[in-house]
């Protein structure tokens, strides 16, 4: 499918799901701006309301989900049967592309906290060699320094979680620079990383 039809696929998704959430962005290969992008990935942070249990206890839960349910049964989009996914975190959905045609769209929908955004954003926009590289330590000629981790969708100096609000907060954490998406590869960071040496 053609970037300029992805991308407003993608606006249809954020104007669904914005009621829900307290950020809301589109990511993957339509934000590096791919001519032809195979699929579509949104992140987001829920908006956390209050549901009754019962009658004399209540829970706090993501906005979201009631909203993906609501949006499911007016047709809007189903869950993915082939690649079952339909975590908390983490949920595959089909959408037709248009009302006009038989064309189907994946959309993956990635739910992040205020204090991973950044990192979250960074992740979910790609492309996956690059991450690769970005998540592999210095010691095995990656990008994380030496002392850092990726574990549970958050960064980690030793035991110390570190928060990124923004993907420069982000990158700036492990040292990299924050290239605009449509510049991130696996080769500008190889080259980057040589010269660093």
């Amino acid at each position: 499918m053609k970037l300029e039809q992805m991308r407003l696929v993608g606006m249809r998704v954020v104007e669904a799901m914005a009621p829900g959430c307290e950020r809301i962005s589109i990511a993957g290969s339509v934000r590096r701006r791919k001519a032809e992008p195979k699929d579509l990935e949104i992140v987001y942070i829920a908006q956390m309301v209050e549901r009754r249990k019962d009658l004399f206890t209540a829970e706090v839960v993501p906005a979201t989900e009631g909203l993906v349910i609501e949006l499911m049964a007016s047709g809007f989009w189903r869950l993915d049967t082939e690649v079952k996914r339909n975590g908390p975190l983490y949920k595959r959905m089909v959408m037709r592309a248009s009302s006009r045609g038989p064309d189907e769209v994946v959309v993956e929908l990635f739910r992040a906290e205020v204090g991973n955004w950044g990192l979250q954003l960074a992740l979910r926009t790609g492309p996956a060699e690059f991450n690769h590289l970005l998540v592999t330590p210095r010691s095995q000629r990656g990008a994380m320094p030496a002392g850092m981790r990726m574990a549970g969708g958050w960064l980690w100096r030793g035991e110390e979680r570190l928060e990124s609000g923004t993907e420069e907060e982000f990158f700036g954490q492990v040292g990299v620079p924050c290239w605009e998406p449509g510049e991130r590869s696996e080769e500008r960071l190889e080259e980057w990383l040589r010269e660093q040496r």
